[in-house]
């Protein structure tokens, strides 16, 4: 199954396979999120998702303890390194 993903900051679409990490992904679609240590510790890859939230695989513990102290406030924020995409998804770099 194909889903698609819009990444804001570059204006580009690019349709993938589906159930992939994002980090894949972005290795093979370059994009403007950057990615630091892909292990949950630094937070580089802070993303917002705009829309298709529920298309990304369910946040585990050790992400939430870092999206509770980098975006408090957003319940949008993911880091890319920890999403596999289950489906169509808008995101863009956080601020």
């Amino acid at each position: 199954m194909l889903v698609s993903i819009h990444f804001e900051d570059d204006q580009k679409t690019i349709q993938v396979e589906a159930n992939q990490r994002l980090t894949k992904i972005c290795d093979q679609h370059p994009s403007s999120i950057l990615f630091g240590c892909r292990s949950v510790a630094c937070g580089t890859c802070l993303v917002e998702v705009l829309s298709g939230i529920e298309n990304l695989a369910p946040v585990m513990d050790e992400e939430q303890i870092l999206l509770d102290v980098l975006a408090p406030e957003n319940p949008n924020a993911r880091l890319a390194c920890q999403c596999i995409v289950e489906g169509d998804i808008r995101i863009q770099v956080a601020n």
